[in-house]
């Protein structure tokens, strides 16, 4: 056992060989909630933007280095491990009730049955999961000038809440098929206790009540259930309850021994709930429709598709995180994010996990671990996300939802966003933002600037056309420019040329999971291009001759710049690759960061 261990399901505290650890700074019990679940090290500076938002960067990263200093010392030995870009905890020194409580949920995962029972070897891991958990998580904590914080507190506690829920669930039906009603009882009572809205709770428990002699309760639980249902949606019970009651009144055994079928939420392996997200209400709101919250119906299949940058990945990454969609999608989320070289087979292979459908010492292919999740989701309603796919057939092993459930997908590239989706109406191309959106975002990090230099800091926006990842990069710039107490006019207009933007290190939160979190934001870029043969990748560097702001040009002119008689086939590669837009009329637009690019390739191509 750990001398070392962090209790973050109720209220959080930190013991050290028995003894409580104080820790005086609310932002250090969050940071060590924050890292406690995280899977791996975690960027210095997503940390410093999470926990210290109205900060610039040198007083966030300021702050964080105190509060690292205030942990470290506060336990003698070494249980936090860091360098310059990143940081961690130590997983062999620290224990973690979360952590714990996880792993006794998936020890079931080795035995024998389906992933929706348990067996008699389950149970003790079961009690022990619902005995560890002791309350909600970070229960009377919060930090209420940190949004961001909250929203990842907040999405973190429903889904342990949910798994909290199913552990409940299951001992209630375990017990139950056992006949040891008093004690299937009380974890139903449990059970119902987290979600009282959950109606297939409801008539559990009252079919529980009702087999073991208590009739009045399991009436009295009815009514109990219309009541909730009343206040809290304004809504009559489901005609299966009220069949329920009805069969409880006339005592009909038939009717009141059958059970409800039913799924416990899923999620995978999660991407983090992104710290800042500015200007996408409306694209939100529209993909949130094509997924059928406020529709209908929802799409089977959407594929947002839009430039190098715009935000794909942070959009997806807060849909996995809306609390609408987990309601809509009660079975659950699975989530993965593929990359040029993705490994399919691991990606798949979390999906089987989240699932419970591994098979210790069975080694399976990707085509029957795809297979099997077919199976299992038939039946399902579940949202499935594919973040970043580079190739079509990339995404295939991971088609595999039922008629109740929907797929959402990303990509860069026009050519494979088109192979994804069914038809033309099932692409989302996800715009740049707005001016007035893209000023909001640049206010964010250098607040003053945009108060003291409006112009010219909106003249900035519309030369970097407003794309979310330009005006990060950017705005943080800014910033540190200010910081150290000099003028940003000079830096105002070297961002408009671009050369400051193209050497800069991206975002680490803007870059997808399983992105290099180093990276320029030109090798971000070279991400695209180096995919182009040699003759192609010249054509490109050509097109950065043309002047941006916007930089718009038509097949003569290409023709002229290329030096060939029918510019269409390489036209169509770019657009394709993601790297030019038709705007009609027979004219294509490149982005000004791509300008930049290409210009920065000529040398390359040229030599």
């Amino acid at each position: 056992m750990s001398d070392l261990r962090v209790y973050l399901l109720g209220t959080p505290r930190i013991e050290f060989q028995g003894t409580s650890v104080k820790v005086e700074r609310r932002k250090a019990v969050a940071l060590i909630a924050y890292l406690a679940l995280s899977e791996q090290m975690q960027s210095r500076e997503v940390i410093a933007s999470l926990l210290w938002p109205d900060q610039d960067e040198d007083h966030a990263r300021s702050a964080l280095r105190s509060a690292l200093r205030s942990l470290t010392k506060a336990v003698e030995i070494e249980w936090i491990q860091a360098d310059r870009m990143t940081i961690g905890l130590k997983r062999e020194v620290v224990w973690v009730d979360v952590i714990a409580f996880q792993k006794l949920l998936v020890a079931n995962s080795a035995h024998p049955h389906s992933s929706d029972s348990i067996c008699k070897d389950c149970v003790d891991f079961y009690q022990q999961a619902a005995t560890l958990y002791s309350d909600d998580f970070l229960i009377g904590f919060n930090l209420p000038d940190d949004l961001e914080f909250e929203n990842w507190q907040l999405a973190q506690r429903e889904w342990l809440r949910r798994e909290y829920a199913d552990v409940q669930r299951r001992l209630a039906h375990y017990y139950a098929d056992l006949d040891q009603y008093e004690q299937a009882i009380r974890h139903a009572i449990q059970w119902l206790a987290v979600d009282t809205l959950h109606e297939p709770a409801h008539r559990h428990l009252m079919r529980l009540y009702a087999a073991n002699g208590q009739r009045s309760e399991a009436l009295r639980q009815y009514r109990q259930c219309v009541e909730i249902l009343d206040s809290e949606l304004a809504t009559p019970p489901e005609s299966e309850t009220t069949r329920l009651f009805e069969a409880i009144q006339q005592g009909n055994p038939t009717l009141v021994s059958s059970t409800d079928s039913i799924s416990a939420p899923i999620s995978g392996v999660m991407p983090p709930l992104p710290s800042l997200l500015v200007g996408r209400d409306a694209a939100l709101h529209a993909i949130k429709q094509r997924l059928g919250v406020g529709s209908p119906e929802a799409r089977p299949i959407t594929v947002i598709q839009g430039w190098p940058g715009v935000g794909k990945s942070t959009l997806v990454a807060t849909l996995a995180h809306d609390v609408e969609l987990s309601q809509h999608y009660p079975d659950g989320v699975l989530w993965a994010s593929l990359g040029e070289n993705p490994s399919i087979a691991s990606e798949i292979g979390a999906w089987a996990e989240a699932l419970r459908l591994n098979e210790p010492g069975q080694a399976r292919t990707v085509e029957e671990i795809s297979a099997q999740l077919t199976a299992l989701l038939r039946d399902k309603r579940m949202l499935l996300i594919v973040d970043d796919v580079w190739q079509a057939d990339h995404a295939q092993p991971f088609r595999v939802g039922g008629k109740n459930c929907t797929l959402v997908m990303t990509s860069r590239l026009n050519d494979v966003a088109t192979a994804l989706a069914p038809t033309a109406t099932d692409i989302y191309r996800l715009p740049v933002l707005t001016e007035h959106a893209a000023l909001e975002l640049l206010a964010k990090f250098t607040p003053d600037t945009v108060a003291n230099q409006l112009d010219e800091a909106t003249q900035l926006v519309r030369d970097l056309e407003g794309l979310p990842l330009a005006i990060h990069v950017a705005g943080r710039l800014l910033q540190s420019e200010a910081r150290l107490g000099w003028g940003v006019t000079e830096l105002l207009a070297d961002l408009r040329e671009g050369a400051s933007l193209l050497t800069a290190q991206a975002p680490s939160d803007m870059l997808g999971v399983k992105s290099d979190t180093s990276l320029t934001i030109t090798a971000l870029l070279k991400r695209s291009t180096d995919s182009l043969d040699a003759l192609t990748r010249q054509y490109f560097a050509y097109l950065g001759l043309f002047v941006a702001k916007p930089a718009t040009f038509d097949l003569p002119a290409m023709a002229v710049v290329w030096e060939v008689d029918d510019p269409k086939p390489i036209a169509r590669l770019l657009v394709n690759r993601g790297l030019l837009e038709p705007v009609g009329g027979g004219r294509f637009q490149m982005h000004a960061l791509l300008v930049l690019h290409a210009r920065s390739l000529l040398d390359e191509v040229m030599n």
